[in-house]
């Protein structure tokens, strides 16, 4: 029988920012949060507050942070931002509300990951009304808002966007393959929450780091803009069979 060195924490980046994924998850799942807001989120939540130092600004910091200082060999990263969380494998779209249940996917991915000795996992980007039940599982593509990180071999990149992005192309390049179940799908608030990223959010910087993201990766992305958003995915396909 294996055993699995898990982590979970909700990633709360401050800021008068309400968060509402600890509704969706068990009251002792730990929350991290600025080491300034400790009591403002103590009150607020019943969720054990674990912190971070308030100098550590940005997701890609943040995220090379709690890579460095927790010993778990995987760690699974959950916005604070998720208002649903879907399974979109049965007959009509079910929208999980027991805890419980949330918790054991969320495990049960970090152990099909584990074992298939990837580096990165998580959930499907794609818009609900577009699943193919034909491909509950994808090997390629980007995860982001729930992200499941397995050992210590890549960083995060030092930047305050889009850095999850970045995290699955050094994957793919490197280890062909990352995990995501296309079965399950995360419902945020993104960019119209407060708090956040939206803090250090403007308009200058963000097109800098997309620019920036974009000279690294070049020929990888498409980068459309729609409206107020803006839209990122892979312009190639490395697809490999899957037996069930």
């Amino acid at each position: 029988m294996k055993f699995y060195d898990i982590r979970i924490l909700i990633l709360s980046r401050g800021r008068s920012g309400k968060a509402t994924t600890p509704v969706l998850l068990p009251d002792y799942i730990e929350m991290l949060v600025p080491e300034s807001e400790k009591e403002n989120y103590s009150i607020q939540y019943p969720n054990p507050i674990l912190t971070i130092p308030d100098s550590e600004e940005g997701l890609g910091r943040v995220r090379n942070w709690i890579l460095d200082n927790f010993r778990e060999e995987i760690i699974i990263m959950v916005d604070d931002d998720i208002k649903y969380f879907y399974c979109l494998s049965g007959v009509l779209t079910e929208r999980i509300s027991d805890k419980e249940k949330f918790l054991q996917i969320l495990i049960n991915t970090a152990v099909m990951a584990k074992d298939l000795e990837v580096c990165c996992f998580g959930y499907s980007q794609t818009d609900i009304r577009k699943y193919k039940g034909y491909e509950p599982f994808v090997l390629s593509g980007w995860v982001g808002c729930i992200i499941g990180i397995i050992g210590r071999k890549y960083r995060f990149r030092d930047d305050k966007y889009k850095v999850d992005i970045d995290y699955c192309l050094q994957t793919l390049l490197n280890e062909r393959v990352i995990w995501i179940d296309s079965r399950y799908y995360a419902a945020q608030l993104r960019d119209n929450n407060m708090g956040g990223n939206s803090i250090w959010r403007t308009q200058e910087a963000f097109n800098a780091s997309i620019e920036s993201l974009k000279a690294k990766w070049k020929g990888c992305l498409r980068i459309a803009y729609v409206k107020t958003q803006v839209h990122i995915s892979f312009t190639f396909k490395r697809r490999g069979a899957i037996h069930l």
